[in-house]
C-alpha cells in the first residue's frame, strides 16, 4: 500500500500459456455501487498467468474493495487500506512467518482473514519452503517433525517450474487466500523462498552437483516470488533492491531491508569456522607444532583433550567485513531514520527477517530427556556461543552494531519486528548496558517450533532469557501469530501474542 495507491494482485487460472485480457475495479463499497478506480490487465504463461497492478488516484487512510474479470468470470472480492496521513490515533498489525505447509494447517491465516480491526500484514519472509517432503536429507523426519500435507513438486524446489508450483499449490489454500483478501500486506523474502541460509553467492541448502548453478537458480526463485507476491517490482538494474519504507500518519515509519541476497556474507559454520585446539593435563594450550604433529586427536594421551577455539571462533564472528545488509543499505536506513525524525512520528518499526537481538542458547546438557543424536550440539551450547542462530544478526555482530549506531544517532523510540526462529520473543536488545528498543519476533504460522525440533523438555524459554540479557521473554513452543496494536506516540499500549492450535 502507499497513501494514494495499492498494488492489487490476482493469477488467472488456465490451461495454456496464451495471453488472457481482463479488467479491474476498485470501489468504496463492497457491492461496487461506487467505483473509484479502474482499468485493464494482460497476462500469460511468461509470468505464470499471474497479475499485479497498481490501482492509483485513492484517498489516504481509506478502506476499498477490488475484484478482477477475466475469461468470463469474476474473482472474490478483496478487501484493502491506503497508507494514512496525518493524525493517526491507533495502528493494527499482523507480524507473521514461517508458513510450513506440509507441517501445519494454515489456521493462522484463517484467523488474520477474521481480523475486525487490520491495517496491515507484515510478513518477514519463509512464505513457501524449498524442501521437499521431509527437508534435506530427511533431516526434519529424523527430528520428529510429521507430514501433514504433501508437496508439489514432491522435491525441493530448484527450477523456475518448482517454485512457481510451490507457490500455485500455497495459493490454492482458501485459508491464505481469504488472508491476502482481507488486508494490504508488505512482504519480504527470507531464506526459504529460494535456499535454507542463503547468502549473496550460495546457500546451505544448495549443492552446484545436484542444484546446477547458484546464480540461475537464484533468480528462478525471485522471478517466481516477484510473480507470486503483492510485492511492487525492483528496478531492473537492481534485480533484489526491494527494501522499502511506509508511513503511518504521524504514529509510525515501517522500515523493511533485504537482508540476504544484495550484500550478506556467508554464514560461519561450527563444523568448519570453529577450530578444536589441545589442552595438556594442567589445561593449558598446547601450541608446540612438533608436539602437536605427534598427537593422535581421536585418540588421545591421558590427561590430554579437545575443547573449541571460542576466542578464535568470536573473532572470525566480529570480523568487521561481515555484513547483512550492506553500505547501501545503511545509508538509506540513515535517510529513513532522518525522515523519520523529521516527520516527528513516534515509532520506527524496523521489519527485518531475522532476531536482531542477542541472544545465546543455554546450557542444554542441564536439561534431562533430550534427543541423543543432539548431543554434541547440547554439548556446544555450554560455551556460550550462538550454536543455532549463526545466519541471524548474532552471525554478524559488527554490522549490527552499526545498526544501533544508527538507531542511537536518530534518538529513534525503535520497535523491531523479526521472525525466522520458529520460536516467540520479546526482546530488549541493549549494547553496553543502554537499552536500543524493543523487539517482537514471531514464530512460525504451522509448526514445527523449535522445541519440538531440537529441544529437550523442561522450561527452557525461562532459560534463554537467563541466558541472555536481551530476552525478556521467550516461548519454544509457541505456534501462531503476533498481533500488535500501538494506540499512543509515547508507548506500545498492548502486545496481544495470540497462539493457535495449527495442527489436524
Amino acid at each position: 500500500p502507499a497513501s494514494d495507491s495499492v498494488l492489487l494482485w490476482t493469477r488467472v487460472t488456465t490451461a495454456d500459456r496464451k495471453p488472457v485480457q481482463g479488467t479491474w475495479q476498485v470501489a468504496r463499497d463492497r457491492g461496487f455501487a461506487t467505483l473509484v478506480a479502474s482499468g485493464t490487465f494482460q497476462t500469460s504463461g511468461a509470468r505464470d498467468h499471474t497479475v499485479k497492478v497498481i490501482a492509483e488516484g485513492l484517498k489516504p487512510g481509506s478502506e476499498y474493495f477490488y475484484r478482477f474479470h477475466a475469461l468470463g468470470g469474476t474473482s472474490p472480492v478483496g478487501r484493502t487500506r491506503t497508507l494514512p496521513k496525518g493524525k493517526l490515533d491507533r495502528l493494527d498489525l499482523v507480524l507473521a512467518c514461517c508458513a510450513m505447509y506440509m507441517y501445519g494447517e494454515f489456521h493462522a491465516y484463517r484467523a488474520i482473514a477474521q481480523r475486525e480491526k487490520l491495517d496491515l500484514v507484515l510478513f518477514v519472509g519463509d512464505y513457501i519452503y524449498e524442501y521437499g517432503p521431509q527437508g534435506p536429507q530427511g533431516t526434519l523426519g529424523a527430528l520428529g517433525a510429521k507430514l501433514v500435507r504433501a508437496v508439489e513438486p514432491p522435491r525441493d524446489t530448484v527450477s523456475l517450474a518448482d517454485y512457481r508450483l510451490r507457490y500455485a499449490q500455497w495459493r490454492r489454500d482458501p485459508a491464505l487466500q481469504d488472508a491476502h483478501a482481507r488486508a494490504p500486506w508488505a512482504c519480504m523474502w527470507d531464506d526459504h523462498e529460494i535456499a535454507n541460509d542463503d547468502w549473496m553467492h550460495g546457500a546451505q541448502h544448495h549443492d552446484p552437483e545436484t542444484d546446477g548453478d547458484w546464480e540461475v537458480r537464484k533468480r528462478a526463485a525471485v522471478q517466481a516470488y516477484l510473480e507470486w507476491m503483492p510485492i511492487r517490482d525492483p528496478a531492473p538494474s537492481d534485480p533484489f533492491g526491494v527494501k522499502r519504507s511506509f508511513a503511518f500518519g504521524d504514529l509510525a515509519t515501517l522500515a523493511m531491508p533485504e537482508t540476504r541476497l544484495k550484500a550478506r556474507s556467508e554464514q560461519l559454520s561450527l563444523g568448519t569456522d570453529l577450530e578444536m585446539q589441545v589442552l595438556d593435563e594442567a589445561g593449558k594450550i598446547v601450541t608446540d607444532a612438533a608436539m602437536l604433529k605427534t598427537l593422535d586427536r581421536k585418540a588421545l594421551p591421558v590427561g590430554y583433550r579437545l575443547e573449541p577455539d571460542v576466542a578464535g571462533f568470536r573473532r572470525k564472528l566480529n570480523a568487521p567485513g561481515r555484513e547483512m545488509i550492506g553500505a547501501e543499505q545503511r545509508e538509506w536506513l540513515r535517510d529513513e531514520l532522518a525522515g523519520h525524525r523529521a516527520a516527528g512520528r513516534p515509532w520506527f518499526l524496523f521489519g527485518v527477517q531475522c532476531i536482531l537481538s542477542s541472544y545465546v542458547y543455554p546450557d542444554l546438557t542441564r536439561f534431562p530427556g533430550g534427543n541423543p543424536k543432539l548431543a554434541p550440539l547440547y554439548a556446544m551450547t555450554r560455551h556460550k556461543l550462538p550454536v543455532f542462530n549463526l545466519d541471524s544478526w548474532d552471525g554478524y555482530p559488527a554490522e549490527r552494531e552499526q545498526v544501533y549506531d544508527l538507531f542511537e544517532e536518530s534518538g529513534a523510540n525503535v520497535l523491531v519486528l523479526s521472525g525466522d526462529s520458529h520460536m516467540a520473543w520479546i526482546n530488549e536488545p541493549h549494547r553496553g548496558g543502554k537499552r536500543i528498543g524493543l523487539e517482537l519476533s514471531a514464530t512460525t504460522l504451522t509448526g514445527p517450533d523449535i522445541a519440538e525440533l531440537l529441544l529437550p523438555p523442561g522450561d527452557v524459554g525461562q532459560a534463554f532469557a537467563d541466558a541472555s540479557d536481551d530476552v525478556l521473554w521467550c516461548d519454544p513452543k509457541a505456534v501462531g501469530l503476533s498481533l500488535i496494536h500501538i494506540s499512543e506516540p509515547t508507548r506500545l499500549r498492548c502486545i496481544s501474542y495470540a497462539v493457535f492450535c495449527l495442527k489436524k
